[in-house]
């Protein structure tokens, strides 16, 4: 009965080591954002403009863990490492922001579908990682926009590419990275908006 119980106790210390070994050894938890800042612009526009926005995206990009390629065919998502919410719903609220800091839309709704009698931008977010190319890693962007009018119709399409160059090794170079191709995106893509919304409204009258 002693036999059992002392290896009960040998086995239970064991197991107890274990777990507080891997506690020890196991890495922090690393969250990162995007830093972007649009300037508010001014037009001749009443704010009564409803939009909705509608981003697509493959899978991995709906949650929020970083990825990192190292070949064309390869693809890691980390563990460890992860944006504050997942690349999809960022790239929809800086959508929000861009066209916001435009001043003449009254309503600005996320939704996963468009709806009738609103502007809507579809965006599919396709590239949101970092690269890894020999002893350089960059930051890789790509998605595709088209501004649907409230009929249906398409009035605008665009596709956007961006690869940065990164400043460091760390996941900080990579959200700082991003933040700056993002924004060089957004901003084109709020230019191109506010400019065929405008067009359009203005032979309305």
């Amino acid at each position: 009965m002693n036999k059992k119980k002392t290896m009960f106790m040998i086995l239970a210390c064991v197991a107890t080591l274990t777990v507080l070994l891997s506690c020890a050894t196991m890495p922090d938890t690393k969250i990162y954002s995007l830093d972007i800042y649009f300037e508010i612009t001014r037009t001749e526009l009443k704010p009564d403009i409803p939009i909705v926005i509608v981003v697509d995206s493959p899978k991995y990009l709906t949650q929020p863990f970083m990825a990192v390629r190292t070949s064309p065919y390869s693809l890691t998502i980390m563990k460890y490492s992860k944006w504050q919410s997942p690349p999809s719903m960022m790239v929809a609220e800086e959508l929000r922001k861009a066209l916001y800091s435009v001043g003449f839309f009254k309503d600005i709704r996320i939704s996963a579908i468009a709806k009738s009698n609103f502007y809507s931008l579809k965006t599919n977010l396709t590239r949101f990682e970092q690269y890894d190319e020999g002893a350089a890693s960059y930051g890789i962007l790509a998605l595709d926009a088209d501004l649907l009018s409230p009929e249906g119709e398409n009035i605008y399409h665009n596709a956007y590419s961006k690869k940065v160059r990164l400043d460091g090794s760390d996941y900080t170079a990579l959200a700082a990275g991003l933040s700056a191709a993002l924004k060089e995106v957004m901003d084109e893509i709020r230019t191109s908006t506010a400019k065929t919304i405008i067009e359009r409204e203005s032979n309305k009258k």
